[in-house]
């Protein structure tokens, strides 16, 4: 894309009503991708789409608790020595009782993941202690800790769920032991519903996410609230210039990994192909079997079998 094309591209999406923004491989899309880090806070952490998380965090926990208001908290802890990490997370928020939720996005598959997503709620909850008052009595409140798995399973689990709530119980006999922590794996590779086959405010809602830079404008299947207000935020020409072009760099990134993985992959078939080619040659050749026949059942080249 030259810089006049850039230049036209922004001025077009800067128009009223422009829908199509961002050339893609397979044509042109309107909603940006919304499990990119940076664009999933824009959507659902800015102080203008609280009530788009509270419509999320309600599919989500559908049946187990309703939120009524939600208020951000911090969205980064920094390490307490130099020699360790930031915990980052995506978005923390809190409802009217007190209860904590944290919304992460995972990308791609990462060594230590259950243990990361402990780590993080151990932080919320150690939070909670009040400083300096030798009567708080440990009342915690509730802790949500809500992983969105983009690009990978859930590790150590062979089940086809897409949806998994994790807590605490008694080995033993299975009953809960602590209702406070709960932790809510969303794999959105698992999740291939069609519009069909749509049964819950959750799957309306991981359809959205996940089918959204697939689409032109709001399917009419999606009626679950807060679905319009998503689709309304996640449009590319409702970004400002600087996050267009952050987004099309990351997408153009994105796909040049994607090729250069690509023909590694099938270089490496084609080597591992004409590797057992020439063993197969080399057998034959031992055999006594001459050249041409080789060259029938091989397909190699004579010059390639002589130097066997």
């Amino acid at each position: 894309m030259t810089e006049n094309d850039d230049v036209l591209l922004n001025n077009m999406i800067s128009e009223p009503g422009a829908e199509y923004a961002l050339g893609s491989r397979d044509g042109l899309v309107t909603y940006i991708n919304p499990f990119r880090d940076k664009f999933f806070k824009k959507i659902f952490a800015s102080e203008t789409s609280k009530e788009l998380l509270r419509f999320f965090l309600n599919g989500v926990l559908e049946g187990k608790r309703h939120i009524q208001t939600l208020t951000y908290g911090k969205n980064e802890y920094p390490g307490e020595i130099d020699a360790e990490g930031s915990a980052a997370f995506d978005v923390i928020c809190t409802d009217t009782n007190g209860v904590k939720f944290l919304v992460e996005v995972q990308q791609e598959k990462q060594k230590y993941f259950k243990e990361r997503s402990v780590f993080y709620a151990g932080r919320l909850i150690s939070d909670q202690a009040p400083k300096g008052d030798p009567n708080w009595k440990y009342d915690l409140p509730a802790v949500y800790v809500v992983c969105l798995l983009v690009k990978f399973d859930l590790p150590d689990n062979t089940s086809e769920k897409y949806c998994h709530n994790v807590g605490f119980c008694d080995l033993a006999t299975g009953v809960q032991f602590y209702d406070k922590l709960e932790f809510i794996y969303l794999e959105i590779k698992k999740f291939n519903k069609s519009k069909g086959e749509l049964e819950s405010t959750l799957d309306e809602w991981l359809y959205a996410l996940k089918y959204a830079p697939e689409m032109n404008e709001v399917p009419d299947f999606l009626k679950t609230p807060g679905l319009d207000y998503f689709f309304e935020l996640a449009k590319f020409s409702n970004l400002t210039p600087e996050e267009r072009n952050m987004y099309r760099t990351k997408q153009q990134v994105r796909w040049d990994n994607q090729n250069a993985f690509d023909f590694a992959r099938e270089e490496g078939i084609e080597q591992g192909a004409l590797a057992e080619k020439k063993a197969i040659a080399l057998e034959m050749k031992q055999d006594g079997i001459n050249v041409d026949r080789i060259i029938k059942y091989t397909l190699l080249s004579k010059e390639q079998i002589e130097a066997l």
